[in-house]
């Protein structure tokens, strides 16, 4: 086996021009099909090249490189050969030892363990054994003529990754929005195995996808740094204790449905012809149907607003206005954290909260009026002695930690989605929830405003008039930004809610 590979290193280091560069897969069916040639040529040039055998620590060795299981010295004696032959013809400028380097040896492993087993058929008098591993496979002909089909437009060959940047361009969404869009289509071709024309992508490759994430370890990027999708569903299942996968909600309300807006928006602007990611969702057993979050009831209400931590005279820290505030207002945590004093103020003779700040869409920007809760609990008061103080903001401290969690991400050349979310409804979930006796894993800070969008469906407001208090998307023309008469519809809604338990 050694003079085999001593012949074919020797070969494949002559001079070569410089080429273009080429994907992981490409390299991989290069390096193939050089090497089943170059195996023809020599039992036409050396009648005892076929009597050489096969070494099995060898092939023991490229197994290890493709489980990932292999260190960089083991990767780098097994294969690295056949990477430094790319690197000389300029098709990858790969760094040795990085993640991407580990990735393309891994590839090329595959190609040469395939090589391996046909030149074995091959000493054995079978010439007609062929590549099985899909990644050398090509597409049978009636399913090519099918795909090609598909080519429409100019756009139809750039890969998802490509799009993806004119889908986000359009759309003009917050960039944590453009974020979870990019992760979701580096996830999908992380199982894919390379950045696949959008028009060769087929429903196949988006079930599978699906059936990667029911297998992906949360947060998988950073409990295995530097892995790919399909690494790091390996490398969590070979643990003795595997970590938490991706639960269903999460897989069925955002990561699938990225990959659908991509695609979908292809098909509007011509690219392909139809979306293969419709329809496509994990499909929940019977009992499955939790919510994720669930509103508090009368007794949580009870536990979370009692004293020693609220009393009527004693509410002065920002932890408290922000659980009263998210309760009678129902907004979200980075929305009542950006809050400024000026954004408090009176619409047409009501005074509400003007959410004008980073919101989450468009739905977001609105005017939520003060329920009268608040104002006889001193939210005026409040914010008196916050503008005495020289304050610019409802909840300074909290808006500072959040603009603190901004510029360390910005300076690490990194995106921070929830940059308010980890000071207080992160203390109020690990924290303060435990400690008054409110156990279910499902009640969050969220939990507020699901708590008040209850409260109002019961008091009989109008689905319209509770999505403009929430900002949610209603799908009117109405649910952009709230004007004319729609502040005091809003206001006697609010006033109608009523909390059982709770206690001040």
């Amino acid at each position: 086996m050694q003079a085999r590979l001593d012949e074919a290193r020797a070969w494949v280091k002559r001079p070569a021009p410089a080429g273009r560069p080429l994907t992981p897969r490409q390299m991989a069916r290069a390096h193939f099909d050089e090497q089943t040639g170059l195996d023809e040529a020599f039992r036409n040039s050396n009648s005892a090249y076929a009597s050489v055998g096969i070494d099995d620590s060898y092939v023991a060795a490229l197994r290890r490189a493709i489980a990932g299981t292999a260190s960089n010295a083991e990767l780098g004696e097994t294969v690295g050969w056949i990477v430094q032959t790319f690197q000389a013809k300029a098709h990858t400028g790969v760094v040795e030892n990085t993640p991407e380097w580990r990735e393309l040896a891994r590839t090329l492993a595959i190609a040469e363990l395939e090589h391996v087993r046909i030149t074995a058929a091959r000493d054995d008098g079978d010439f007609s054994a062929k590549p099985e591993h899909p990644l050398l496979i090509d597409e049978p002909d009636h399913a090519s003529a099918a795909i090609r089909a598909r080519k429409i437009g100019p756009n139809s060959t750039k890969p998802l990754s490509d799009i993806v940047d004119l889908v986000t361009q359009e759309k003009g969404a917050k960039s944590a929005t453009n974020y979870e869009y990019e992760t979701a289509v580096r996830m999908f071709e992380e199982h894919l195995g390379e950045a696949k024309p959008i028009y060769k992508i087929t429903r196949l490759d988006v079930l599978g996808f699906k059936d990667a994430l029911l297998k992906t370890p949360s947060n998988y990027t950073k409990r295995f740094p530097g892995t790919k999708l399909p690494d790091a569903i390996a490398q969590n299942e070979a643990r003795t204790v595997p970590f938490p996968t991706l639960n269903v909600t999460t897989i069925n309300e955002k990561w699938l449905p990225r990959v659908h807006t991509v695609l979908k928006w292809s098909v509007d602007n011509a690219v392909i012809p139809d979306n293969p990611a419709s329809g496509v969702k994990v499909a929940r057993k019977k009992g499955e149907n939790r919510p994720s979050r669930v509103p508090f009831t009368p007794g949580d209400l009870s536990r979370i607003f009692a004293p020693p931590e609220f009393r009527k005279d004693r509410l002065t820290t920002e932890r408290q206005w922000a659980l009263l505030i998210a309760l009678f207002s129902g907004m979200r945590a980075s929305e009542i954290a950006q809050i400024k004093l000026d954004s408090v103020r009176h619409e047409r003779q009501i005074l509400a909260f003007a959410i004008e700040e980073e919101t989450k869409n468009g739905q977001s920007l609105r005017i939520v009026p003060v329920h009268s809760i608040l104002v006889r609990l001193g939210l005026a008061k409040r914010i008196a002695q916050l503008r005495k103080a020289g304050e610019t903001h409802l909840f300074p401290g909290w808006y500072g930690q959040g603009q603190d969690q901004l510029a360390r991400a910005k300076a690490a050349g990194k995106i921070e989605k929830q940059p308010y979310s980890q000071f207080i409804p992160r203390w109020f979930l690990r924290t303060y929830k435990k400690t008054v006796g409110v156990d279910d894993a499902r009640k969050k800070f969220h939990s507020f405003r699901h708590t008040l969008k209850t409260a109002l469906s019961r008091a009989g407001v109008p689905r319209s008039i509770s999505d403009d208090i929430t900002g949610h998307d209603d799908s009117s023309s109405g649910a952009t930004y709230i004007h004319d008469s729609a502040i005091e519809a809003m206001k006697d809604a609010l006033e109608k809610v009523h909390f059982d338990g709770f206690p001040l």
